[in-house]
């Protein structure tokens, strides 16, 4: 791929971008252009086909802090390497700064320099995709605010959130130190904290209208806790958890009904578990700690790399109603199955667990009724016939240049 034609392509492509946002958000957007550029966005687990190079080094945080606000030539070398280009790159607007429109762009990490392997060909220019501002949550109506839809990396782009915060709905915080500093957003439902320090959640009760917290924890011996009330949170999800004591949270998540929690290690569950909780999804080393379950709960999923039997039945041991219950890749026996007799289960998932096909034959056969995965079609099952049966794909073979 040339240069200088890539470079025409990219520039023509952004101003594209910014001229079709322009329609559909509030905010005026000015001609100059900045950008943000997210390197290594494609599912990358297949093997490379000839031609193609990769980077695993993109993915790194380092590499996204340094492009998350940059100029079109920074842009460029970064997606132009000797003559080798992201196979797609979709550029739209996420962002204005007052003086210049921020243009994302997300691209894939297969570098390609034979332009027959870019996508986007019949729209074109290859490799780009231009595409609008993406609508908040929920919403249908143009125009919006672009910062409806907000990112925080830095002092920047918090001053501009203050400027208007009544407009911001969905929040990333991309680094840590700024909780204390983030003006109320009466209007925010989503934050997303990438870099989460504190521990305390009592700092997010100042937006009202939160009802989905995504929170990574960037520090260790945090001690998750909440003195004061989240009442409107229904969904919370904390990654990167240490293995340290909760504070009682019992009382203060009042609407949450679904949790996700993940640890490298050791996982403790004492005090955490809202009485509210329909479903729970638990992904961690080993679990520890005398965490009491809710009676009822819809969905629980237990991902416990070293877990046991025993761990399993002293979870479930409050736990009287339970739809679906995931334990795959956690190493339960045989001696699991008759912990779950007791529960009215729907679904039950034991893939990747050490119970045995013997002891899969006789559940299936004891309880029909559950949906019991890996699932074994009965005999004699006869799959239902695809739409695609009898259909013929006819293959253009002619050299790419003819076409």
């Amino acid at each position: 791929m040339d240069r200088d034609v890539f470079a025409a392509r990219f520039a023509a492509s952004a101003a594209a971008a910014r001229d079709l946002a322009r329609a559909a958000v509030l905010e005026p957007l000015p001609e100059r252009l900045l950008f943000r550029v997210r390197l290594n966005q494609s599912y990358d687990g297949n093997p490379p086909v000839p031609g193609e190079v990769r980077y695993p080094e993109d993915s790194s945080r380092d590499r996204a802090v340094a492009l998350h606000r940059c100029d079109a030539e920074t842009a460029l070398a970064e997606l132009w390497r000797d003559g080798r280009v992201p196979q797609w790159i979709n550029l739209g607007v996420v962002s204005e700064t007052g003086d210049a429109t921020l243009v994302e762009a997300v691209c894939c990490g297969r570098f390609f320099d034979d332009e027959d392997m870019l996508y986007h060909a019949p729209t074109g220019p290859p490799p780009f995709n231009v595409c609008g501002p993406v609508l908040p949550f929920g919403r249908r109506d143009v125009p919006f605010s672009i910062h409806a839809l907000a990112e925080c990396w830095d002092a920047a782009d918090l001053r501009r959130i203050a400027a208007a915060p009544e407009r911001v709905e969905s929040l990333h915080l991309m680094t840590a130190g700024f909780d204390a500093a983030l003006p109320d957003l009466p209007n925010l439902e989503i934050l997303d904290h990438r870099m989460w320090t504190l521990g305390d959640l009592s700092a997010f009760a100042r937006f009202p209208k939160l009802r989905l917290l995504r929170l990574h924890v960037a520090a260790d011996g945090v001690q998750v806790c909440a003195a004061r009330s989240l009442d409107a949170l229904e969904d919370l999800t904390i990654t990167g958890l240490p293995a340290t004591p909760w504070g009682s949270l019992a009382g203060v998540l009042p609407a949450v009904t679904t949790m996700a929690l993940h640890a490298p290690g050791a996982l403790r569950l004492d005090g955490a578990v809202p009485r509210s909780l329909r479903t729970l999804r638990i992904t961690a080393g080993e679990v520890a700690g005398p965490a009491t379950l809710p009676d009822g709960l819809d969905s629980l999923d237990l991902h416990i790399a070293h877990g046991t039997d025993r761990d399993v039945e002293r979870l479930l041991g409050g736990v009287t109603r339970l739809r679906s219950l995931d334990l795959s890749g956690t190493p339960v026996t045989d001696a699991v199955i008759p912990v779950l007799d007791r529960l009215d289960l729907q679904v039950l998932d034991l893939r990747r667990t050490a119970v045995t096909d013997a002891a899969l034959d006789r559940f299936r056969e004891e309880r029909p009724g559950v949906r019991l995965h890996p699932y074994v079609p009965p005999p004699g099952y006869v799959p239902p016939p695809s739409p695609y049966d009898g259909v013929t794909i006819t293959v253009d073979e002619r050299p790419s240049s003819t076409r």
